[in-house]
């Protein structure tokens, strides 16, 4: 049992520092032999920081507190004011930064490199020193949540693979903290609402590809809802009262039939109600 002398006391705390987090993971890593995976666990933090220098941040990589390697990705630390660096123009960069590697990949690796990128903000454990524990809290477990959903996947599995190398996702806090305050300067047009839904988790999230191809162009960045799957390269006809123009899938609510899509639509319904 907890007393007020010990740690674990779940009397009030003080919150950790507010900070900026930002992971990627490789696509197909494991599909790479046993003896090309350490080259590429070190390449990944490179490709990170050039991608900084190619859009002219360097600074921003120097600022990363807690950092880590993940096997397949990296995830960093920064300072909150930087969120949106991490937007505007860090993911155009980061796509750049991975068609010139690839440009120059050895024949042997099992495909071009393409990255899933996560950002979020939040309370994170952050001594400065990147100690252990550091960059832990429950934003980093959203920021993990959200890289392995299903919809940032289905970005990078619907697109050509020599063409899209980077597809995120953000946060609903990071969408509406740099995106909808125009801290990042990228227009609200470019983010698809979506919601995903790993484990336990599940929360609205926005999707961003720099550079689109393939189905993406087609269908929309969303996947068709279950039973509405069309041939290739056939758009998927809207449902009965679903909103002209806009990415949406539909799921059933206790009021009837609820669309969700790209957070642009005046008329799209969340969660059984008008937005």
């Amino acid at each position: 049992m907890s007393t007020p002398m010990d740690s674990r006391y779940t009397g009030v705390s003080e919150l950790p520092p507010y900070r900026a987090l930002l992971v990627v993971d490789m696509k197909n890593y494991s599909g790479n032999a046993g003896r090309d995976q350490t080259e590429l666990t070190k390449l990944i933090p490179e490709i990170m920081q050039s991608a900084f220098e190619r859009a002219g941040l360097a600074w921003i990589w120097a600022r990363k507190s807690a950092h880590n390697g993940t096997g397949d990705g990296y995830a960093i630390v920064l300072p909150p004011e930087l969120l949106p660096h991490l937007l505007n123009p860090y993911l155009t960069a980061l796509q750049e930064e991975l068609e010139h590697r690839n440009r120059y990949r050895p024949h042997f690796w099992n495909g071009p490199i393409r990255f899933r990128v996560s950002v979020n903000v939040g309370p994170i454990a952050d001594s400065g020193e990147n100690q252990l524990g550091d960059g832990s809290g429950a934003e980093r477990v959203v920021l993990h949540r959200l890289l392995d959903s299903d919809p940032v996947r289905h970005l990078l599995n619907g697109s050509d693979p020599e063409v899209t190398q980077v597809a995120a996702i953000i946060s609903r806090r990071v969408y509406e903290d740099a995106v909808l305050a125009r801290f990042a300067d990228d227009p609200a047009s470019l983010y698809v609402e979506a919601g995903a839904e790993v484990k336990t988790y599940q929360g609205q999230a926005y999707l961003r590809v720099p550079k689109p191809s393939g189905d993406l162009l087609g269908a929309g960045f969303l996947k068709p809802a279950r039973g509405r799957e069309t041939p290739a390269g056939t758009a998927t006809p809207p449902a009965p009262n679903q909103p002209a123009g806009g990415f949406g899938v539909q799921i059933n609510g206790s009021s009837g039939p609820i669309y969700t899509g790209s957070g642009t639509q005046n008329n799209t319904l969340y969660h059984g109600r008008e937005r």
